[in-house]
């Protein structure tokens, strides 16, 4: 029986995704508003334009949740990460319609933008919480 990934070294797996997610995602937010892809003009929230901390905070809490999840995950089943890999790539999937759904006057280079935003959190999870495992073996 292979030994389980405690919660300290998930949430620590959580965190370095988090750390690693945020970087890129600024530098992404930055590079995508001086191309003029991120626009000043459309809103994500009431008379608010798109700013780097909404992108801080949405790179941040998925990955503490995330973690948190995998731990109960490894904890009470078998198959721990099979199973997270799974429901991150789902609910991955399913978060790449949102900026094109739930976005008024949204564009699309700004929809996919924010969606390469979300694949970074997601990658920078699986990478970070599989090595967690690899190294617990």
């Amino acid at each position: 029986m292979s030994s389980k990934v405690s919660f300290k070294k998930s949430i620590i797996a959580g965190l370095m995704a988090a750390g690693l997610a945020t970087v890129v995602n600024a530098i992404l937010f930055f590079v995508l508003h001086a191309a003029g892809v991120f626009v000043d003009t459309i809103f994500l929230q009431p008379n608010q334009p798109l700013t780097v901390l909404p992108v801080i905070i949405s790179s941040v809490m998925p990955s503490i949740v995330a973690s948190i999840v995998f731990f109960l995950l490894e904890k009470y089943t078998n198959n721990g990460f099979k199973i997270f890999k799974i429901v991150a790539l789902v609910l991955g999937v399913i978060s790449l319609v949102n900026p094109f759904m739930g976005i008024e006057g949204v564009t699309t280079a700004f929809a996919i933008g924010l969606d390469v935003m979300h694949v970074v959190v997601i990658l920078s999870l699986l990478f970070f919480i599989g090595k967690a495992v690899k190294n617990n073996a």
